[in-house]
């Protein structure tokens, strides 16, 4: 694909030299002349003055003269535009492998795409060109949205972490609800979500869970929140709309979190803690990361004496 095509379809402006041939999609430090890469910050110019790449996207304002140059205000997101043109990305064979074990009762749309090993359990519902790759579980009474995906190794609805103590033992606590997974969810590989004891476990749409992720029963997480990997979430928890939560984070029972707000990576939250929008927070138990930092910098000046 010529410069001059790629930028068009990016919907973009373009400086250099247009008929120039671009291949393939590379990250910057190992792009060649037939390769596109993006620089988002200028503090990567350096590296991309140095580098070979035959073609920049770079944001507005910001110029490398002599480059072959795409113009676009958001590089990563045109860089993900990009990929599917310039590269054969596999696409799901809608329809159920007949390796998948599916309840008759389940109701899964034809666009849907069922991968090998995969279970659906009785009376779940699974949306348009939802996708399940290979061995992914649904249990029962589990609703997926349309173009939602899951990866491999994910299990949704099993019973939550639910028991009572009767005389000198655990019981089990039963677990009668219901997941319900939003449109345009993806959910990385071997996470966990798990049916509500009572009522329903809920994720919005447009939310990123990364691998390894557990939500717990009774969760509710909003629309176009991002989780990374290895988070964990007690029963009870609410994420409202467009959090973002580093990864490795932990949260106690029926913890919030505001709309908009964002958690580091190795936070811990403590039970019913309300993390609010605005400063991020950081550390165990998470506090804002002003108070964070400052109390670190006081701890090694009294490391020192």
């Amino acid at each position: 694909m010529k410069i001059s095509e790629l930028a068009e379809a990016l919907q973009s402006h373009y400086t250099g030299n247009g008929d120039h041939d671009i291949t393939s999609v590379m990250p910057l430090e190992d792009a060649g002349p037939n390769d596109v890469a993006f620089v988002g910050n200028p503090k990567f110019a350096q590296m991309a003055i140095q580098g070979k790449a035959g073609c920049l996207i770079i944001p507005p304002g910001f110029d490398i003269p002599g480059r072959n140059i795409i113009f676009h205000s958001n590089p990563r997101a045109a860089i993900a535009a990009a990929l599917p043109l310039l590269h054969d990305l596999p696409k799901p064979t809608p329809g159920i492998h007949p390796s998948a074990v599916v309840d008759p009762t389940a109701q899964i749309d034809p666009t849907a795409a069922i991968g090998p090993f995969c279970t659906v359990g009785p009376r779940c519902h699974i949306g348009p060109r939802a996708v399940l790759h290979a061995r992914v579980t649904l249990y029962r009474d589990v609703t997926l949205g349309a173009r939602s995906i899951l990866h491999s190794g994910c299990v949704i609805g099993a019973d939550g972490f639910g028991f009572v103590w009767r005389d000198d033992h655990y019981e089990n606590f039963p677990q009668v609800g219901k997941v319900l997974i939003g449109d345009d969810v993806e959910i990385g590989a071997n996470s966990c979500v798990d049916r509500a004891a009572l009522g329903i476990t809920s994720i919005g749409d447009g939310t990123k869970l990364d691998n390894m992720v557990h939500i717990g029963h009774n969760c509710r997480i909003g629309r176009h929140v991002v989780i990374a990997a290895q988070t964990g979430l007690a029963g009870g928890v609410v994420i409202e709309d467009r959090a973002i939560i580093g990864g490795q984070v932990g949260f106690g029972d029926k913890a919030r979190v505001e709309a908009g707000a964002i958690i580091g990576s190795g936070a811990g939250i403590l039970t019913s803690k309300v993390v609010r929008a605005g400063e991020p927070v950081w550390g165990t138990p998470a506090r804002p990361l002003r108070q964070y930092l400052k109390q670190l910098a006081t701890l090694s000046r009294l490391a020192k004496k």
